[in-house]
């Protein structure tokens, strides 16, 4: 009952309110403006409720006219809120209803509003008859938890409402004509009122005949009868339902393979008729649908999409779906030469040097309204790269997934699916990630960890999405949760086996003219691989990054946690006879190799709001981010320095077809973390060897051997003494990020 009281207020609210959607409340020369707007003896409406009835309204952050908007009285409109309010409280129950009002003057241009609500004594219901019913149980359970009750407030709304619902659920359950009539007597004096409801079903019916007009444009049929009455899920000898009806007609838009559709009753039904026979008349749509796309981005550079889908390529017009996508066009071999036009960020990635694409082949089941698991089935191939992390190439990989497996019945608004993926692939990464993650430095260690394996894995992944508009949130929550786990029993590698947990949940709200967004985020990831010693190993594209658009935006991409670093130099240094390589200050980081992690907790919280300028097209924002990413266990790979990093910031959002186009600069005070320094030394005698040089490392070195030999340094730890040179000015603080979409 509570769920339908809370309807009720918003309906009621919604309906009140109304007349307010094209108001002018923007200020002029001489207008008051209105700083704040309060509601004083409301009992029964709390004051949101209230807030969204009335014309007037109150400025945004007053005082703050960069970041707020001003609001000024208009006197017409405020002489019909206190009627807009008093109407409210009528229809729910309260005849004798008074509204004041108090205007204090601030300053001679500034006022506050105060609405005085004097509720007076509520009308309730005396007696309550629901007719019609008694003699059918399916009748009965219809008008279950009608929304009046005796003693109860006499609310107008309610009882249409109730009334509604019951005609609602009536033509659902087989009484295609049912109607429900209401008939009320009150009692001024005595503040009561006498209710009735007199429920007429008329006869309850079965649907019969289902004929099918299809109109394929003059061409040879693409989709046959029988997968368009597999589709609408409507038999002959079902009970009449309207909203299967509407459900099988949304079935059959679902399809992609009609331009139009309409399920209707052949005619209107003559009384006492238990036979409904449909007729649905389609128009089909084009077989093949082709699209495409080109674009830029900051990490991919020029990055190119198409797809073709086939509507109807098995019977029960079963689609398939061939996707492609490509990226790094311009930096990645073989589609290189085009630097020039490309990102610094995205030049300074190596394996930005590698074309990126993704190709797949899907085929898929239409989704039904009724139906609870859909299978699908993708083979794909693809070269993906996480920035300055890794590369991933896989060869061959298969996906079979099915949406909704444990639940009863669909669930739009919480979807949740499980899919087994298998796939052959390896992941390339620096050889210092290796060698210091995992202490692989020997090039035979490396190259084992690098080949191709079969890694397979089984994940389930649910969301629970309450949004007021999907594309431009200002009220609702999102909340998901992933569980990945592979290994040896379902068919992975034995070098590829983990288990992953990974959830987020977004608040947004709306609190003094601003949108307010609040994220939180968390992972886990625990390697169970074995092979060559490395237990507990997490592969590359497992591990856990942090920083940029999505998380902590005032870290690059990837760069928040722990790190190693490719210096472009060193120095060599003699103690006691022994040599050593070591960085000196003077050595250039030439580049971050984020290591990633195996833990990560982040927070977000953001306030957005209107720009004084062009306020439909564009927003201002506030942020603050939070962040940890770190080892658990006894790894040497800690990040240092606080444990939580904090970055504040400020945005634009600018508004797009597309989603909300977010352009961020984030504050970092932070300096690099301290980690291992690695250099890569040039190819000698068909050896790549690879030092370490952090300050104070004590791994000696041993002269070539020969012409033509490289200098072999001792095996052990590499000390995470190395510390890149800071960040210094305010740009050089500053972060810049664009994204496209909520980022949250």
């Amino acid at each position: 009952m509570r769920s339908y009281q809370r309807l009720l207020l918003v309906a009621a609210a919604s309906l009140a309110a109304s007349p307010l959607v094209a108001q002018d409340l923007s200020c002029e020369r001489g207008d008051r403006e209105v700083r704040s707007l309060r509601f004083a003896g409301n009992r029964e409406y709390p004051e949101a409720v209230l807030a969204t009835t009335v014309a007037t309204l109150p400025s945004t952050l007053p005082g703050v006219p960069l970041l707020g908007t001003r609001r000024c009285l208009d006197p017409v409109e405020f002489a019909r809120d206190v009627r807009r309010l008093e109407t409210l409280y009528r229809r729910r129950g309260y005849p004798d209803v008074k509204v004041d009002t108090v205007v204090r003057t601030v300053r001679p241009t500034v006022i506050d509003i105060t609405f005085h609500v004097t509720e007076g004594e509520p009308m309730r219901v005396s007696a309550f008859a629901l007719r019609g019913v008694q003699d059918d149980a399916a009748l009965t359970g219809a008008a279950r938890d009608f929304p009046l009750r005796v003693g109860g407030l006499f609310d107008r709304s309610a009882l249409e409402a109730g009334r509604d619902t019951l005609v609602r659920r009536l033509r659902n359950l087989g009484w295609p004509q049912a109607e429900a009539l209401l008939a009320y007597t009150t009692n001024t004096a005595q503040r009561t009122a006498d209710v009735e409801v007199a429920v007429v079903p008329g006869a309850r019916a079965r649907i019969g005949r289902i004929a099918l007009v299809v109109d394929s444009g003059g061409e040879s049929r693409s989709v046959s009868d029988a997968a368009i009455r597999r589709t609408m899920a409507l038999r002959s000898g079902d009970w009449f339902s309207a909203r299967h009806i509407i459900d099988a007609q949304r079935n059959l838009y679902q399809t992609d393979a009609f331009q139009r559709v309409e399920l209707q009753p052949d005619s209107v039904q003559p009384p006492g008729d238990t036979i409904v026979n449909l007729t649905a008349r389609l128009v089909e749509g084009d077989r093949f649908a082709a699209r495409g796309g080109l674009g830029w981005a900051t990490l991919d550079c020029f990055r190119m999409q198409g797809s073709l889908t086939d509507r109807d390529f098995l019977p029960y017009a079963q689609r398939l779906e061939l996707t492609a996508r490509v990226s790094k066009i311009g930096l990645g071999a073989p589609l290189d030469g085009a630097e020039d036009l490309c990102q610094g960020q995205a030049r300074s990635d190596p394996y930005s040097r590698t074309l990126n694409y993704y190709t797949s082949m899907t085929l898929r089941q239409p989704v039904r309204a009724d139906q609870v698991r859909v299978p699908s089935l993708t083979v794909f191939s693809s070269t993906l790269s996480e920035y300055k992390a890794y590369l991933r190439r896989t060869p061959i990989g298969g996906v079979l997934s099915l949406s909704d497996p444990f639940a009863v019945r669909p669930s739009p608004r919480t979807p949740s699916t499980l899919s087994y993926q298998l796939e052959l692939g390896r992941t390339e990464a620096e050889p210092a990630f290796f060698c210091a993650v995992f202490n692989a430095c020997d090039s035979d260690l490396r190259a084992f960890l690098q080949r191709t394996n079969r890694l397979a894995a089984l994940e389930y992944s649910i969301s629970r999405e309450r949004l007021n508009d999907p594309l431009r949130p200002t009220g609702g929550t999102i909340v998901r949760a992933t569980l990945r786990h592979a290994s040896t029993l379902i068919g992975s590698d034995r070098t590829q086996q983990f288990d992953r947990v990974s959830g987020d949940a977004s608040w947004y709200r709306k609190a003094a003219g601003a949108t307010i967004t609040a994220h939180v985020r968390a992972g886990l990831v625990q390697g169970r691989g074995v092979g060559n010693g490395f237990g507990g190993f997490i592969p590359p594209q497992e591990r856990l990054y942090a920083g940029g658009p999505t998380t902590v935006r005032g870290f690059r991409q990837n760069e928040l946690g722990p790190a190693v670093y490719i210096v472009s130099g060193y120095t060599t240094e003699t103690v006691n006879g022994v040599t050593y390589f070591r960085a000196d200050g003077g050595a250039v980081t030439e580049r971050v190799v984020p290591t990633g992690g195996n833990t990560l907790v982040v927070g977000n919280l953001e306030a957005q709001w209107a720009s004084p300028v062009l306020p439909q097209l564009l927003q201002l924002a506030a942020f603050a981010d939070a962040g940890r990413l770190w080892n658990r266990g006894g790894t040497a790979l800690r990040a240092d320095g606080p444990v939580v990093k904090i970055t504040p910031g400020l945005g634009v959002r600018v508004a797009s077809p597309f989603g909300a186009v977010r352009i961020d600069f984030g504050y970092n005070p932070y300096a690099l973390p301290a980690g291992a320094a690695y250099f890569n030394a040039r190819p000698q005698g068909g050896v790549a060897p690879l030092y370490c040089v952090s300050p104070g490392n004590t791994l000696a070195v041993t002269p070539a051997a020969g012409a033509g030999q490289p200098a072999a340094q001792a095996s052990g730890s590499c000390p995470s003494s190395y510390r890149p040179s800071r960040r210094t000015g305010l740009f050089g603080r500053l972060n810049p990020s664009i994204w496209i979409g909520q980022a949250f």
